[in-house]
């Protein structure tokens, strides 16, 4: 049987195992985040005026759906058709539904595609109705954590312009390699939130540039020692050699999250290590979740921060966009055939970095790997395939799936932490990793970069016509050096 949502490449995580973190969210993670919902809709349908009724009404009829989802989904009730609500993703989820899982329930479906698609229903129940159909009832969490960030955004903010502008430092006749240090401190608060600090190069002494390359390697050493494997040493050579270039970051959390993505592609752009940087959002949720960090950085006192992002958009160097596909009940293995022109467009980055425990189950297939799988063999088709871009998977593991660790880390783990995996109190869940990079591009035809979108057209082409014997073809339509010879 071929891979596909209901037989990934290998036994797929599903939450009827009870010492599983799929069992765990189904029972208990689920039902917490479902009822956040149900009482963030009832503060907003409250706080409406009498004169509002039919919002009200629907809120009501919304807080039943949703609750009745709730009731299905503990009772291991089977699963729904997604009804059409319009949505151009409507006709995938559809065909998924029906091809692979019809007669499944909430445990029994693989646990990617329950996770995505509870969301799908709750965004189903909203979209359908007139008043609430761009309503967020995550925007309170996302407006929250932001403020809880506060001190930690306005820190990073005062330093970001000061970190563009430090010079080659030199300490013992050595040149001190300043953009290695900062690039690998914002890739840690990338990673890991507001726990890092960008302190280590600011206000130095005599004294401390002297001390800056022990301190800076002793200081990376602190961040990095807790990730399983950390090829980030490798992606800073590799960004250094290809400077003025495209970088895509397809995105995870809003937040505080958003805002370290932000100040990582602001520090790419001033440096100059990119050219230009797309920013990949969950459907249409990019433009909302920018422009609150935004609205909330003009509060904090950080508008010359948000004018430069502003700036940045207005002169097509920075780009914030979305697609269907990065939440469809598809793994990043069926990118290429279900979101060819998307494909096409990553094909064109120098890197493109997936952010996230969902991106980063997508681009493995969700699975039970063994954790010494290679990287490249866990991630299929996307790092195979020619053509395809460098990637870089920054990722906090909250899943139980892990690949690419040496021989003996699962068992020396496992010994006292037997869910060291997904607990996320613990620093390993931190990982690091980028798929082999491939510089060598000389012996690939000119049109590798836009593969599989030109299979794509010929196949089409070919079902549309296949020409017969005796034809001629125009010289000019076909790619020529020298004058044909008639």
């Amino acid at each position: 049987m071929s891979v596909n949502p209901a037989n990934p490449p290998r036994p797929a995580l599903v939450a009827t195992i009870e010492d599983s973190f799929a069992y765990i969210t189904a029972t208990s993670r689920w039902p917490i985040i479902v009822t956040k919902i149900i009482d963030d809709i009832y503060k907003t349908r409250h706080s409406l005026d009498l004169s509002e009724g039919d919002k009200i009404k629907e809120g009501k009829e919304i807080i039943d759906s949703i609750g009745e989802l709730k009731y299905h989904m503990q009772r291991k009730k089977p699963l729904t058709p997604i009804e059409d609500d319009g949505e151009p993703d409507n006709g995938t989820w559809t065909y998924v539904f029906n091809t692979y899982f019809k007669d499944d329930n909430w445990y029994s479906a693989t646990w990617l595609f329950t996770e995505c698609y509870l969301y799908r229903r709750i965004h189903s129940i909203l979209s359908r109705t007139k008043h609430w159909n761009n309503y967020d009832p995550f925007f309170r969490q996302k407006e929250d954590a932001f403020k809880g960030s506060y001190i930690a955004i306005i820190e990073i903010a005062k330093r970001i312009d000061e970190l563009v502008y430090i010079p080659k430092l030199h300490a013992d006749n050595e040149e001190i390699d300043t953009g290695r240090i900062i690039f690998h401190e914002l890739a840690q608060i990338s990673l890991w939130g507001n726990s890092t600090d960008l302190s280590l190069l600011t206000n130095l002494s005599d004294e401390d540039i002297k001390k800056l390359q022990d301190m800076g390697t002793k200081k990376l050493e602190e961040l990095e020692k807790n990730i399983l494997k950390n090829d980030l040493e490798k992606v800073w050579s590799y960004i250094s050699e290809h400077r003025n270039s495209r970088i895509d970051i397809v995105l995870d959390n809003a937040g505080f999250e958003l805002y370290a993505d932000l100040v990582l592609s602001d520090w790419l752009i001033q440096s100059g290590y990119a050219k230009e940087i797309y920013l990949h959002a969950k459907k249409n949720s990019v433009s909302e979740d920018f422009f609150l960090s935004a609205s909330e950085m003009e509060k904090s006192f950080l508008k010359k921060f948000s004018n430069r992002l502003q700036y940045y958009i207005t002169n097509s160097q920075l780009f914030l966009t979305s697609n269907y596909f990065w939440t469809s009940p598809y793994s990043y293995w069926h990118l290429a055939e279900q979101a060819p022109d998307l494909y096409a467009d990553l094909c064109m980055s120098n890197l493109v970095i997936f952010k996230g425990d969902l991106n980063y189950r997508k681009l493995v297939y969700d699975c039970k790997w063994k954790t010494t799988t290679p990287f490249k063999e866990a991630v299929g088709p996307l790092a195979n395939m020619r053509g395809s871009p460098p990637i870089l998977a920054l990722r906090t593991s909250k899943a139980d799936v892990i690949v690419g660790l040496e021989e003996g880390i699962e068992e020396r783990l496992s010994v006292n932490e037997k869910d060291w995996m997904y607990s996320g109190k613990y620093a390993i869940k931190r990982y690091l990793h980028i798929a082999k990079i491939e510089t060598k591009t000389s012996q690939l035809p000119w049109y590798s970069k836009i593969e599989p979108l030109a299979t794509h057209i010929q196949k089409v082409s070919k079902s549309i016509y296949l020409p017969k014997s005796q034809v001629s073809i125009d010289e000019m339509v076909a790619r020529f050096r020298v004058e044909a010879v008639i």
